[in-house]
């Protein structure tokens, strides 16, 4: 129980933080604990660097959730997820990308995770993660350009 408890005191914020980004307030904490009880149930399969196994369980535990319908419909979960803010055409592009590649870019920009990290969340090898992150990245690229073409220049700006 003791690796338990050092793997709940260090992570349980960051678990917190990331359920939190991707759930409405109403179920963060049942989410939370379920992951911390999958962490005790499986103590054996925890790995040394326990946070993207556990961001693993999080995600899982997520999408049960939203299968099971309860207070995250499938296709309104966005809502809960924070835009980028400050930049309306980033948030704008952000939205536009899939689900696959907004959340590749979230785990290493937002959680902060490295991509060998980020392989292990989302359960593909680090080069499918490498390969999945360099197209997001190119598409998020891709959809600024289209959006900063359109963009009207300021007056007096000739």
């Amino acid at each position: 129980m003791e690796r338990f408890e050092q793997i709940y005191e260090e992570h349980r914020d960051a678990v917190r933080a990331y359920v939190r980004r991707r759930a409405p307030e109403s179920l963060v904490d049942d989410i939370v604990a379920d992951v911390f009880v999958v962490c005790v149930r499986r103590l054996d399969d925890v790995p040394r660097n326990a946070l993207p196994w556990l961001y693993g369980v999080a995600r899982k535990t997520l999408a049960n959730e939203r299968r099971k319908g309860r207070d995250v419909p499938l296709g309104v979960d966005v809502a809960y997820e924070p835009d980028p803010q400050g930049d309306s055409q980033l948030a704008a592009a952000f939205a536009a990308l899939s689900d696959t590649d907004r959340e590749i870019l979230r785990l290493v920009a937002w959680e902060g995770l490295a991509l060998r990290e980020a392989a292990r969340v989302l359960e593909c090898s680090p080069v499918a993660a490498r390969v999945r992150y360099h197209r997001a990245k190119s598409r998020l690229r891709a959809l600024l350009d289209t959006a900063s073409s359109f963009r009207p220049e300021p007056k007096g700006a000739r």
